[in-house]
């Protein structure tokens, strides 16, 4: 098992962590930790740095690394096992081009049909222009002060993570994050990123996470494209955004950051 022969990277204090079956529902109880984590906050330097460093070890190590946050107190969700790990294969069966299309219809069809930038859901955005080394570009955020700035969500600090997965999108499952949005919706949306934008998952919160971007859109007409799939993906970028203003930001932007209320 991964944990027999874990070491807590850079000596820094930490816990094997163990679902609490108080918030597990995917069957028989879990016994065995799904995930490590830092038992204190990193500023936002350190954060990046061990980031950075760990992510090109995930495939020696298999472990995926992760800046977890956490606004509340009492270590609540991480820390006191809050978490509902799902098994990867369950991000295999959703179908990404029925469920954008439904959470279109949902954002602009029944709620703000008025504001509506496409007269109907006009499928996946093309893929970016594959230009760059994904890991470097994502190592190269991670280390910068406003890149990792922007990576980080929230007022604190972020713990450092690991976690057992093939890939970031794998890392949303197996460390039991949630949200409204849909938890093997959210990874199935982000591997068809990972494939077509170079997306490297970075941070996960509470309802929130946040990827490192290669491949960006590079014109206006392809951004309106992808933050249409956004406003899809994600309801709540209703509450905040102009669609237009939203869409010129995804030009040549390194970094997507989601949440749910």
């Amino acid at each position: 098992m991964w944990m027999t022969t874990f070491q807590a990277p850079d000596g820094l204090r930490g816990r094997l962590v163990t679902p609490d079956s108080k918030y597990t529902w995917t069957g028989e109880p879990m016994t065995e930790p799904v995930l490590w984590i830092s038992d204190d906050r990193l500023d936002g330097e350190n954060a990046g740095r061990l980031w950075a460093e760990l992510l090109p070890r995930h495939r020696e190590t298999g472990l995926w690394p992760l800046l977890l946050g956490n606004e509340t107190d009492g270590g609540y969700p991480w820390h006191v096992g809050a978490i509902n790990p799902i098994p990867s294969s369950w991000g295999d069966k959703v179908n990404v081009d029925e469920w954008l299309a439904r959470g279109w219809q949902r954002t602009f069809v029944e709620c703000f049909e008025d504001q509506a930038p496409f007269d109907a859901w006009p499928g996946r955005a093309p893929s970016g222009e594959s230009d760059s080394d994904p890991e470097q570009v994502a190592v190269e955020l991670a280390t910068t002060p406003s890149g990792i700035g922007d990576l980080i969500m929230g007022k604190h600090g972020p713990y450092l993570g690991l976690v057992p997965a093939h890939d970031g999108p794998d890392a949303i499952m197996a460390s039991g994050w949630f949200s409204e949005g849909g938890v093997e919706e959210a990874t199935a949306v982000v591997r068809t990123w990972q494939e077509r934008f170079g997306v490297r998952l970075c941070s996960l919160a509470e309802a929130t996470f946040s990827v490192t971007v290669a491949w960006p859109p590079r014109t206006l007409d392809h951004a309106r494209h992808v933050a249409a799939e956004h406003y899809a993906f994600c309801h709540d970028l209703t509450q905040g955004y102009d669609f237009q203003e939203y869409a010129e930001g995804l030009v040549d932007a390194p970094v997507w950051s989601f949440w749910w209320d």
